[in-house]
């Protein structure tokens, strides 16, 4: 079977894109052809060196595609278009990246509704235009039947429900398989905090010197990530300086997936500040390196960190910081580390096939008979 993947562009190797890339995976590995349509090629060095792993694929195709105004929501337009053209070059068609109900597409993995996430200005004409006549498009395709669509984390699975009237799927990201450390090696940690996500304005990362300045002198704070916006890092800068913490907080962008577990291996700590994460992929990674989270009580973390590491202010982060990094032991890291097992690869790619299969034999193997 000829199985399309739409996914933009997966060289901003995101969670998201780690869902793309472990879904190509595991259709390979049962022998489908696989065809990903993106709007620049795919950068297979940057993914090995990101995620430590490589993608393989039959074909890429590359369609950039602007014919609408450049404003926040004039690329579900493009990407409708984009996706009606690979849909005749593909048996079944799947959708990682758009969060949008597109047509054509059979499978969608919605990591957070897209119009959900748009604040649409009534003096603004152009874009409520867009955004009217997709959400009345959005209603009559949340009644299709024949439409698989999935959702990493209960979180969302709500919130697909109650934006878009949509039924869906509750089907967990995996983490890297490298995230492993053996419960006989956690046995010496540093007062090190990490956090690890993209830099961009939404993770709040610009808190962290802050919750710094709040926490006792002697742990250090590390900010790892992909560099996606220049003036949020500009912001981070600014903050450590302003907060007067520039000898315990640093900033690393781009390492590579090796260099990051070494650090998440002699760290006793993680912090998520980010409000409504919509799961958290390098949480569960940290979890499984021995760390333990420190996460904003709201979003998907809720799903999977207890209570007492959750957070509602910065001062309680930072009296929450102390208390796990003064009491760690290798006991309660271990805790953790069983939870993250949950969220293995081998799990995720399981659950996805069952999914996968089901919605084929439902939709085509009953097609193929009821035409003979």
């Amino acid at each position: 079977m000829i199985v399309g993947i739409f996914h933009p562009t997966l060289n901003i190797c995101g969670g998201a894109e780690w869902v793309a890339v472990n879904i190509i995976k595991s259709l390979k590995n049962e022998g489908h052809r696989i065809v990903v349509l993106t709007n620049e090629k795919v950068n297979r060095e940057k993914i090995i060196r990101t995620f430590g792993n490589d993608i393989k694929y039959d074909a890429n195709i590359v369609f950039p595609l602007e014919f609408f105004p450049s404003t926040d929501f004039h690329n579900v337009y493009t990407d409708a278009i984009r996706v009606m053209l690979l849909k005749f070059k593909c048996d079944v068609l799947i959708d990682t990246q758009s969060n949008a109900l597109l047509p054509g597409a059979n499978i969608t993995y919605i990591h957070f509704p897209l119009s959900g996430r748009l604040k649409i200005s009534r003096s603004d004409r152009l874009r409520s235009s867009y955004y009217f006549f997709y959400k009345c498009y959005e209603r009559v395709e949340a009644r299709n039947s024949r439409r698989l669509v999935l959702a990493n984390s209960k979180f969302t699975v709500n919130a697909i429900k109650k934006i878009t009237g949509a039924d869906c799927s509750l089907l967990y990201p995996p983490i890297s398989n490298a995230c492993h450390i053996n419960p006989n090696e956690i046995l010496e940690k540093e007062n090190t905090v990490v956090s690890v996500s993209r830099i961009s304005p939404g993770k709040l990362q610009a808190t962290i010197p802050r919750i710094a300045r709040l926490s006792n002198k002697k742990i250090k704070f590390l900010i790892i990530g992909l560099k996606e916006s220049s003036s949020t890092l500009k912001q981070i800068l600014e903050s450590i300086k302003r907060n007067g913490v520039s000898d315990r907080v640093e900033v690393l962008t781009d390492i590579s997936k090796e260099e990051l577990l070494k650090i998440l291996r002699t760290s006793k700590v993680f912090l998520h500040p980010a409000h409504g994460e919509h799961f958290g992929i390098a949480i569960v990674e940290a979890m499984a390196m021995g760390c333990i989270p420190i996460v904003h009580n709201s979003g998907g973390p809720v799903e999977f960190v207890p209570e007492p590491f959750r957070f509602n202010k910065l001062e309680q982060a930072a009296r929450k910081i102390e208390k796990a990094i003064f009491e760690w032991s290798p006991q309660k890291a271990i805790r953790f580390v069983r939870i993250a097992q949950f969220f293995r690869e081998e799990k995720f790619s399981e659950n996805f096939l069952k999914m996968f299969n089901s919605y084929v034999r439902r939709f085509y193997v009953n097609d193929n008979d009821n035409s003979n």
